[in-house]
Parts: structure tokens; sequence; C-alpha cells
């Protein structure tokens, strides 16, 4: 098994956890909303749409890979006919696929936005520790 076709499992495995948003319209919304953390692209994706995805990435702060692969070739691997792009929802799972695609300088950027997220969530999590929701009555 060549390097691509263990990054195409991956990213295979990665939808079927629910860890990506495919298609550019999915990508863009999952982004701008907060939860995409990496955007990958195939070959051949239109000015149009690489445009919009850098437009958004650029505003959100979240690395582009290019794949090394065509339309449908990335399309085949997440179980639709052909695909642009997609974006990873889990930084965890960004992480993972960055190194598997020897993209270090990106991969430590996200390991830096993860640790950022771990400090908040437990910020947030030790706020609400001391806070008493119930409402007292009778």
């Amino acid at each position: 098994m060549d390097d691509m076709s263990a990054v195409f499992s991956f990213l295979g495995l990665m939808k079927k956890a629910g860890a990506l948003a495919v298609g550019a319209e999915k990508a863009v919304e999952s982004c701008l909303g907060g939860r995409g953390k990496l955007i990958i692209t195939a070959d051949g994706v239109s000015d149009n749409t690489l445009s919009w995805l850098k437009e958004t990435a650029e505003r959100k702060e979240i690395p582009i890979v290019p794949l090394d692969c065509d339309m449908t070739r990335l399309g085949a691997a997440l179980g639709v006919g052909e695909c642009a792009c997609a974006a990873v929802c889990d930084t965890g799972f960004a992480i993972s696929l960055c190194g598997r695609l020897g993209l270090s300088d990106t991969g430590e950027t996200l390991k830096l936005r993860l640790e950022r997220e771990k400090r908040r969530k437990a910020k947030k999590l030790a706020g609400r520790a001391g806070a008493d929701t119930r409402k007292g009555g009778k």
C-alpha cells in the first residue's frame, strides 16, 4: 500500500467518525462556524471554489492542504462521486493527517491550537464546578 492509499483510508475513517465536512459548501460552513480545523483540496478545483476556500481560510486562520489526487480519487475515498475539498472538523485528526502527509509545520500549528482548545475547555469546566444551577424552592 503506497502512502496516498494510507491517507485515503484514513480520510475514509475520518468520514465515518463524522470528522469531515465533505464538499465546498459544507467545508466553508463548518469553518465559518468554528468547527473546521483544516481544509484539504484535490487537483482540479475551480478557481471560484479555491478563491472562496482561501478567503474563508484566511479569515479563520485555517490551513489549506492540497492533496496529490484528482477529484474523482478523493471522492472515491470519501464515498461520493467527485469531491473538490473537505474540512477536517477534529483537531486531533487534522494533526494526524498532517503527520501522514509529512507537513510538520502545519501539524505544529495545529498542536498549538489543540493546546489552546484544551486550556479553554478546562477553564470553562472549572468555572462551572462552583456554580450551583439548581433552583431553590419548597
